[in-house]
């Protein structure tokens, strides 16, 4: 009996200090867990307002944030953001440099559409239906070699030409290598004219909007009537993000289409300065010469 109230004190000892209220001595366990939840808390929260500050690109690919809507095309906003885009163009890294390279000289640029009346533009769907603030705002710039080898063609991607939030639709990517590689093709084959018999095209990665994209197209071959040529879609960093190879078939009644109206379409330096200006309204026949050799 005496032992045993002579060890109830020293029991109640412990637990008497287990359960003071007392602050914990300097270097203690209970302290160090409260420091590392106190910066847990701290990393976690400067983490959340980096990623939404700079998202880190997985996570806008995962969860993109959406965009704002267009401005209306025949607002003053629509024309002020088309021509804060002209001037990026051509203010581009990849444009200035090309334009700086030693072999300048054989190259020249246009700008497809530029002299197609907008009663045809509306009926074409990259200059018609996909134009505009949000989809394709500016007019693509053309590069082309002299001897019609090889293009560059500068194109800018908007919000509105997306499948998934943020990513450009890879059916207007094939769209956009189709006309691209198909104007290297056409300035090929006897008549110029030419329609897509295959197109073939593999996607290397997202293409993100809002960005200038390079489509750059070369022709491999050409025999009799066919045209074989590759091309590939980069960002302005050099980038891939496409490729494409196409064949390209001038049809047998070539002969009878009107060839000046699809140079007018694809762009031409010379026929801008010597055929004759296209007329809103004018009716231009079907003939089997260009209208300068009529």
């Amino acid at each position: 009996m005496l032992s045993t109230a002579l060890r109830r004190p020293l029991l109640a000892r412990p637990l008497a200090r287990r359960l003071s209220t007392s602050p914990p001595p300097p270097g203690s366990p209970r302290r160090f867990s409260a420091l590392a939840l106190s910066l847990f808390s701290l990393g976690c929260s400067s983490a959340y307002l980096l990623g939404a500050l700079y998202p880190p690109p997985l996570l806008t690919l995962l969860a993109p944030r959406p965009g704002p809507a267009p401005p209306h095309p025949s607002s003053p906003e629509a024309a002020a953001h088309a021509a804060e885009l002209e001037a990026a163009l051509q203010a581009l890294p990849p444009l200035a440099a090309a334009r700086g390279a030693p072999d300048v000289g054989e190259w020249y640029e246009t700008r497809p559409y530029t002299h197609v009346p907008e009663e045809r533009r509306v009926n074409s769907l990259t200059a018609g239906a996909l134009a505009g603030p949000g989809r394709l705002a500016v007019r693509p710039l053309v590069r082309a070699r002299r001897d019609e080898s090889e293009s560059w063609v500068f194109v800018h991607v908007g919000r509105g030409v997306c499948g998934h939030e943020g990513i450009v639709h890879g059916g207007l990517l094939a769209t956009l290598l189709d006309e691209g590689m198909g104007r290297v093709a056409i300035q090929n084959l006897p008549e110029k004219v030419g329609v897509t018999a295959t197109l073939n095209i593999t996607y290397r990665a997202p293409t993100r909007a809002d960005q200038f994209i390079i489509l750059k197209t070369k022709l491999d071959r050409q025999s009799g009537r066919k045209a074989w040529v590759s091309g590939r879609v980069e960002d302005a960093n050099g980038k891939l993000l496409v490729e494409a190879n196409a064949m390209f078939v001038q049809p047998k009644y070539a002969a009878l289409l009107n060839k000046s109206a699809i140079r007018q379409v694809m762009g031409d330096p010379e026929l801008d300065a010597q055929a004759r200006p296209v007329v809103e309204g004018a009716v231009y026949p079907t003939q089997g010469r260009d209208e300068r050799e009529a």
